[in-house]
């Protein structure tokens, strides 16, 4: 019961501060959020096209901002929690190179559990499980340590967040989804040469 004020009070904070935003901007406040739409899409395009971790990671992060930007100027600040969650995972994914705690594998757990209880504690549907999939497998792929595993867990979390999408009928997000897995095959293809270095060595 607690669990359900605190999303209540989440919820209502959220259209207030819609409420007030889209009163001062008028016709232009969904073009902002429809801009900042696009923007995510094309970050979350070029996420897979980077050829390092380092590099995947930070641009992941702002992909993860633009798409927590996105639903919070909808009022809908629940379906960004998955960003949040992956905003604080990558960045402790890359501080792993500068201090010792953050190289723990007790994250790796930490923020999959913290995923996967905040996702089964908001369940409304039997498709909500395609999120909880999604967010799992997206977080487990930029735990990887080849660029190529990255990208192969993260097809998997793709597939996941494009049929929560169409179960959902969330058109725009659904479209990233799309964008993120051609991205991804693309960039596998691109990148191929990395297995194969790899199997030779």
């Amino acid at each position: 019961m607690e669990f359900e004020n605190l999303l209540l009070s989440i919820t209502d904070v959220s259209k207030a501060l819609v409420d007030a935003l889209s009163g001062g901007l008028g016709v232009g406040y969904p073009i902002l959020f429809n801009a900042i739409g696009v923007i995510s899409i094309f970050l979350q395009f070029m996420i897979f096209q980077m050829a390092n971790k380092k590099k995947i990671v930070f641009v992941g992060i702002l992909s993860d901002i633009g798409w927590l930007l996105y639903f919070a100027l909808q009022g809908d600040f629940i379906s960004g929690t998955a960003n949040i969650i992956g905003i604080m995972s990558k960045s402790v994914i890359l501080l792993q190179s500068k201090h010792t705690w953050a190289g723990s594998k007790i994250w790796k757990y930490f923020f999959v559990s913290f995923a996967a209880v905040f996702s089964m504690l908001t369940f409304q549907v039997w498709m909500d499980v395609f999120a909880l999939i999604a967010c799992s497998l997206s977080i487990l792929a930029f735990f990887m340590t080849k660029e190529n595993d990255i990208r192969k867990t993260a097809m998997f979390a793709f597939c996941a967040f494009a049929c929560n999408s169409i179960s959902k009928m969330y058109i725009v997000a659904l479209i990233a989804d799309l964008t993120a897995l051609i991205s991804i095959i693309t960039s596998l293809i691109r990148y191929s040469k990395e297995d194969t270095k790899t199997e030779q060595k």
